[in-house]
């Protein structure tokens, strides 16, 4: 028999699978935040359709503290009011350490995504899965392909005048930032002076300062309300990428029973729990298995939001900048797209967009790239991402098609090398 090739109309066929599967856990199950039992349960699915074409496969219980990650968020409005009602009083110094407080939570929590305040927030129990394919011969490398299974809080800037989302959050951060800087300022003179702790009514410059940001409690009061406590469908963000998993396994594992298995590399095809939490999953899972994947050189190919094809691409970066993702292995895969036929290019994550499920692979030391597919353009993300309307008909075949095409194609080139 001979060897089953990626062909368009068998790449177009696993596309059609891969979205019909989305379709079906998107139906049965509904949003899935981290911690709920539609979450536990889809990943109990996605387990059994691993496990109908791989060797073995596992399910990794982990705990976290999902309201962290957005926690500063109302963190910050709390502190707001409170900060400037000192200000007016003529005490710059705890104004300046109340909102410095809040500044370093955003700085570890989003920024970084370290978990800083996790543990005055309620824990939940996350469920990570994966399906192993061992080789013919001896292990010499690893591709762990993955996605995330749970879905994304509703945010509710994106649902209501999309166009204007940028001027909310960054007219409520700029107004927080600048009455920080504004305390601080004050504090340095107050000490020079010795009138730190004089209080009164302030009067001049500062007091013109002072309503201007009193004027902006309003506009710092809506971050309140950035995020709904609902859940979204998360077709796109990301159980396709969960789905197309299960189409790998069984494209690897027919060629295997067919008699063309890979030679000499292990895949992995991971489904992470918690990356809308701060890729809580993913830490857990490369925490656990670090020094086994460690073992042989290890690439993780990682999809997160695939929409579109005209947008295809491979982040460089991650986690707003703070994490280097391979260049090489980006490379590398731009060059396959483009050599079937495919628009594609690498870039680097731009900042204040967060951070995906490769960046846990990076920390540890294994070669990450996450391929996306989708606009940055407010007005255009709005329309989908992190909404109610993230269902499996806002992702266009197309692109599946060329994703599975692209991983299929380094993996096998990938194994070929060794």
């Amino acid at each position: 028999m001979a060897k089953i090739r990626m062909e368009k109309l068998q790449a177009g066929k696993m596309a059609k699978e891969a979205l019909k599967l989305t379709k079906a856990l998107v139906d049965k199950h509904g949003p899935r935040l981290v911690g709920s039992e539609a979450c536990m349960n889809t990943a109990k699915d996605l387990q059994e359709e691993l496990a109908k074409y791989c060797d073995s496969t596992q399910a990794d219980r982990f705990t976290l503290h999902p309201g962290a990650f957005l926690g500063w968020i109302r963190m910050m409005v709390v502190l707001y009011p409170i900060a400037l009602g000192f200000l007016w009083f003529k005490l710059p110094l705890p104004a300046f350490l109340l909102g410095l407080v809040g500044i370093v939570a955003m700085v570890y929590e989003f920024f970084l995504y370290k978990e800083l305040i996790d543990p005055f927030f309620a824990p939940v129990t996350g469920v990570n899965i994966h399906g192993v394919i061992e080789p013919e011969k001896e292990v010499r490398q690893t591709v762990v392909f993955s996605g995330h299974h749970d879905s994304a809080r509703i945010f509710n800037f994106y649902t209501k005048n999309p166009k204007l989302y940028i001027f909310k959050v960054m007219g409520a951060l700029g107004s927080f930032i600048t009455l920080v800087a504004f305390a601080f300022g004050w504090t340095l003179l107050a000490v020079g002076s010795g009138t730190l702790f004089a209080a009164g009514f302030p009067s001049g410059a500062p007091l013109i300062l002072l309503l201007l940001l009193t004027l902006m409690l309003p506009v710092v009061a809506n971050l309140w309300f950035f995020a709904s406590d609902k859940g979204t469908p998360g077709a796109g963000d990301n159980l396709i990428a969960c789905a197309m998993a299960v189409e790998l396994s069984h494209y690897f594992s027919r060629n295997k029973d067919n008699g063309y298995p890979l030679a000499h590399t292990r895949l992995i095809f991971a489904s992470f729990d918690g990356e809308e939490a701060g890729l809580r999953g993913a830490r857990a899972f490369y925490s656990k298995y670090k020094d086994q994947l460690l073992a042989t050189p290890t690439w993780n190919f990682n999809v997160d939001c695939p929409y579109f094809a005209k947008d295809l691409f491979f982040l460089t970066s991650d986690i707003n900048g703070s994490v280097k993702l391979s260049q090489e292995m980006a490379t590398k895969c731009v060059t396959i797209a483009r050599s079937m036929g495919f628009e594609a290019k690498s870039q680097p994550i731009a900042f204040l967009t967060g951070g995906t499920d490769a960046a846990e692979a990076a920390k540890v030391g294994i070669r990450a790239v996450s391929l996306m597919a989708m606009p940055w353009e407010t007005n255009e993300v709005g329309a989908v991402y992190h909404t109610p309307r993230d269902l499996p008909e806002s992702i266009e075949p197309l692109v599946v098609e060329e994703t599975l095409s692209i991983a299929i194609r380094f993996i096998e080139q990938t194994d070929a090398a060794v």
